[in-house]
């Protein structure tokens, strides 16, 4: 089990991570995948193997058992990027997705980022998630494709500075 505990302005969020084989992770991974596989873009297994290897894959957890994932990329500059976010259905609108994101944010504190980068097919119920988390819709991107027919959204997030509290009686 690890605890990680991350401050922002706004709140201070406590985290304890069931740690997954990196097999059962995978497993996960693609049984939900195949569930939600119109929503999500491909990810070849191999390299979805290789992604949960280089700690690149975060769970959100139900009753100590996984209830989604998020895949990051390795980010550009100051930027990170969300691959895919996804939520097991019928756990959805119960918190796992924004506390899912939270640990991202986290992450991305840890690492230095400054935004969070993602791209969104325009139709997706989605969207409405990544504005209500404090995403910027930043621009529709027209590449319209044979299977899908519909644009790409890209959003942009801040990430917000932890707070730093004085250590006292040491």
């Amino acid at each position: 089990m690890v605890v990680l505990v991350s401050t922002t302005k706004e709140h201070t969020i406590l985290y304890v991570e069931n740690i997954m084989n990196n097999k059962a992770k995978l497993d996960f991974i693609v049984n939900l995948h195949k569930k939600n596989t119109d929503s999500l873009g491909f990810i070849p297994a191999p390299y979805m193997e290789k992604l949960v290897n280089n700690d690149q894959v975060f769970l959100e957890y139900e009753g100590g058992l996984p209830s989604g994932y998020c895949i990051i990329g390795n980010g550009r500059g100051k930027t990170l990027k969300i691959y895919q976010h996804c939520v097991e259905e019928e756990l959805r609108r119960l918190e796992h997705g924004k506390e899912l994101f939270n640990k991202i944010e986290f992450e991305a504190q840890k690492r230095g980022y400054e935004n969070i980068h993602l791209r969104c097919r325009e139709n997706l119920e989605s969207n409405k998630f990544w504005a209500a988390l404090g995403f910027q819709f930043m621009y529709l991107e027209p590449k319209i494709t044979q299977r899908t027919n519909k644009g790409i959204n890209h959003w942009l997030y801040n990430v917000k500075e932890p707070i730093q509290y004085p250590i006292i009686g040491i």
